[in-house]
């Protein structure tokens, strides 16, 4: 399903939403862009407020590929039915910091701001509330992969967690401090040391975002990221290899949607392939088994 029906759904079947909004041809009046004009038959009994209308603007993004940002017009009658506020409670309670798997990526929202207006007449007041959306495509690159790397170590640490790019799940996802949603991206990788006939180094620089419904659940999932990274001195690759964290620092004042509250550097090694795939040889004969090559004391 593609992202902007997935939000038709999630307005449309929100059982708290049905009973105050109108109805329209025998479902709530929610509708993409524009409501229809008033002199429609499918308006039951006439009414027409409340009601919502929404818009999805999509922008390229370099580092997720897509993000944009959800309008959703309320609209009210200010003298029957219930108060916009009421209504834009709910929006945010059901849709902020909430995971939602599309046919192409995962898509996350966060509230950003609510504002009121005033409609052409008198009796119609509304809000519009803005949402923040971006996308999150796949990180995974090469192996040894350390975006894999701090996936599967995060489960080790969070097990309930969900790992976007380890972990899949259906439809909507909201998290919570028990169950956060984690995501780790590739922000920079440099070359730090080439040793032509063993291994490059590479220093790479990490950021993870934690994402839960509240600043308290989060700053619980930053502190126990960081310090489980902080025991653990480095990160064990897919070839066994380490990724040595050199450094880690969380940054809970930072928005959980673009950049990453949790920053790390580190460093891993990738050997030559001659040396990472060697041809199967002979074990090594012990050494020093001639009593004449020790050196013992007199």
């Amino acid at each position: 399903m593609e992202f902007d029906e997935m939000i038709m759904q999630r307005l449309s079947h929100d059982t708290e939403l049905a009973a105050i909004l109108a109805t329209f041809n025998g479902f709530p009046a929610v509708f993409s862009m524009r409501a229809p004009p008033p002199e429609r038959p499918e308006w039951k009994d006439k009414i027409q407020y409340p009601r919502l209308d929404f818009t999805l603007d999509y922008q390229g993004d370099p580092a997720r590929q897509t993000s944009g940002r959800l309008t959703i017009n309320i609209w009210s009658d200010a003298e029957i039915g219930i108060a916009p506020e009421v209504i834009d409670l709910r929006l945010r309670r059901i849709l902020h910091a909430s995971f939602a798997q599309a046919d192409d990526y995962p898509y996350c929202l966060a509230w950003m701001r609510s504002d009121a207006f005033e409609g052409n007449d008198e009796r119609t007041i509304g809000i519009t509330v803005t949402f923040d959306m971006v996308a999150f495509p796949p990180q995974l690159t090469f192996s040894p992969d350390p975006i894999k790397a701090m996936n599967d170590w995060t489960k080790e640490v969070i097990h309930d967690a969900i790992v976007i790019g380890k972990d899949s799940f259906d439809g909507w996802y909201t998290p919570s401090k028990e169950k956060p949603v984690v995501f780790w991206r590739l922000a920079s990788q440099s070359v730090h040391e080439k040793r032509i006939h063993v291994e490059t180094w590479f220093n790479v620089t990490i950021e993870g975002h934690v994402y839960a419904i509240n600043a308290a659940d989060r700053l619980y999932i930053l502190s126990a990221v960081n310090t489980a990274a902080g025991l653990a001195h480095h990160v064990t690759m897919e070839d066994k290899s380490p990724l040595f964290i050199r450094d880690i620092s969380i940054r809970p004042h930072l928005s959980f949607l673009a950049p990453g509250q949790i920053l790390i550097n580190g460093r891993f090694g990738v050997l030559q392939p001659k040396y990472a795939n060697p041809p199967d040889q002979p074990p090594l004969k012990p050494v020093l088994k001639d009593p004449s090559m020790r050196h013992e004391k007199e």
